[in-house]
């Protein structure tokens, strides 16, 4: 290995770290009390050496969700690149995407559900927000896709496909805060039964056949 691709391996590794330390702070002690010398003390690293990397904690953070979203797109377009092969299951598969991207890192997942808020989005800087618009469109327009087609199949109901994608992820969007709220109050969740209830209650009113049957 070259001096150079050592260096650059260091340096990302280092970043890795600031971003790991930021979101352990975020997940104990919330958004507003993260400072750049808290995150280089948890990352192990002077506060000169993080500015080199990142210009402030927003960065930090907006790196860390870009890759995270990236991840989600990848689950959305397997499931549509599949859409034929699984028609009989497809808002099954979609829903589990949902529950995939929420589990691989629930406190990712809490960080970009935090700056998708009005006063968090407005506190960033225009090519910060850039960046995130960019991010959630890309993971938008792929349920678009999926639910176009779920309706154009005949596999959903004859409705509009984007407000049908709005509807089901905002349904579990509901149920993931819901239950984050019950969990700081009492300490417990039902996040697995409440997810299979609501998916359950989503498939007799949005698949076709369900609706066929039952009338």
């Amino acid at each position: 290995m070259g001096v150079a691709e050592r260096r650059e391996r260091e340096k990302q590794h280092r970043r890795e770290h600031a971003v790991e330390a930021a979101m352990e702070i975020y997940n104990e002690e919330g958004y507003y009390s993260i400072t750049m010398d808290k995150i280089a003390e948890r990352a192990e690293i002077s506060r000169a050496a993080l500015y080199l990397y990142f210009k402030n904690k927003d960065e930090i953070f907006i790196s860390a969700i870009m890759a995270y979203m990236d991840y989600f797109c990848s689950l959305l377009s397997d499931v549509y690149d599949r859409r034929d092969a699984i028609k009989e299951t497809l808002l099954e598969e979609l829903w589990g995407c949902f529950i995939k991207f929420h589990e691989n890192d629930p406190v990712a997942f809490d960080a970009s559900m935090f700056f998708h808020q009005n006063e968090a989005v407005r506190n960033l800087s225009p090519d910060l927000r850039n960046m995130l618009y960019k991010a959630g469109s890309n993971a938008v327009a792929y349920q678009h896709k999926i639910t176009d087609y779920g309706v154009s199949q005949g596999i959903f109901i004859d409705c509009n496909p984007r407000i049908l994608a709005e509807v089901i992820w905002s349904a579990f969007l509901g149920i993931m805060q819901v239950e984050r709220s019950k969990g700081q109050i009492t300490g417990k969740t039902h996040i697995n039964p409440t997810r299979d209830i609501a998916l359950e209650v989503l498939a007799r009113g949005i698949k076709k056949k369900h609706k066929e049957e039952n009338n």
